[in-house]
């Protein structure tokens, strides 16, 4: 799941697969590819259905674990933290626009931002702790037959929102929507790559045969790509599991990157360069950030020791 850890701990590194932590961090550079106009931007959109099946996958060990209310709480501090924060910076900047450039406040802010934040790609974080909240229950109830019946309500979600055009964020959330069922098929057989094929394969014919084939190119991608990551685990190192916890900061500090580019630098728009320097950018920020946090962590517990 795209969420913030410090990704550094070596507790959970022999359940961790390595492999899927790599895959986070791939898909964060891709939503860059897609947001930068860059070659190859529609593969790089294929990260956002892959960012959310993983959002309910790896939610599965902790909601099989504890009790709802732990589970809401710990999904909740993890997903509105960071939303909140960036948030905040987003919205300094909005207002920054506003007193430098005197654009009107309705410019720079929209009603539909109470639900998304100020920035539009954070739409993803309070969407992911609903999404978390409300499968719940299906991910404690796991059998083959809700597997097949969440395959069909993914369909059912793709089919509509063929050709349908919604307000933000609305049209977000429909958009979401096939591959967070489909993601749920596939954690609840997560242990079974075989099972994964054949709902993967039945999802990709029903849609073909409906004529749902918008978005279909990139759900497919993504589904193929955690299905290969689960059938190709790497034992989780301390490279692995930085790359992973730097997915999220990536994620949300690269539009920050591309705007300053863009208004800094005689770079070509829509190109490979601007994409390439956005990653790093992006990625720079993401390390510093998981730097302050340990340094942060490590003064800490020194402390505790002292007063212990």
């Amino acid at each position: 799941m795209l969420t913030r850890d410090n990704g550094l701990n070596q507790s959970n590194a022999m359940s961790r697969n390595g492999t899927l932590d790599y895959a986070r961090l791939i898909a964060a550079f891709g939503i860059v590819f897609f947001h930068a106009h860059a070659p190859g931007a529609a593969i790089g959109y294929a990260a956002l259905p892959f960012f959310l099946i993983l959002l309910v996958v790896m939610s599965v060990p902790a909601a099989r674990r504890m009790p709802f209310g732990p589970f809401a709480g710990g999904r909740a501090q993890r997903l509105l933290t960071p939303w909140l924060i960036w948030s905040g910076i987003y919205g300094a900047l909005k207002l920054t626009e506003i007193v430098a450039t005197g654009a009107s406040f309705a410019s720079e802010f929209a009603p539909y931002m109470m639900l998304t934040g100020p920035a539009l790609h954070l739409w993803f974080l309070p969407f992911a702790l609903v999404v978390c909240v409300v499968a719940y229950p299906a991910v404690r109830r796991a059998s083959w037959p809700l597997s097949v019946a969440l395959t069909a309500t993914g369909l059912t979600f793709m089919l509509v929102q063929q050709g349908l055009t919604l307000p933000i964020p609305f049209a977000q959330w429909l958009y979401g929507m096939p591959a967070v069922c489909l993601g749920l098929a596939l954690a609840i057989g997560k242990e079974r790559i075989v099972q994964q094929v054949l709902l993967l394969c039945g999802f990709v014919t029903g849609a073909l045969i409906m004529g749902a084939t918008g978005g279909l190119a990139q759900l497919s991608m993504a589904a193929v790509a955690f299905i290969l990551c689960c059938a190709l685990p790497l034992h989780s190192t301390a490279t692995s599991r930085l790359a992973g916890a730097a997915a999220l900061d990536v994620y949300l500090a690269h539009p920050l990157v591309l705007s300053v580019l863009e208004r800094t630098t005689t770079i070509v728009p829509n190109s490979l360069t601007m994409a390439l320097l956005g990653c790093g950018g992006a990625l720079m920020i993401s390390l510093s950030i998981i730097r302050c946090k340990n340094v942060h962590r490590n003064v800490r517990l020194r402390r505790l020791g002292r007063s212990s």
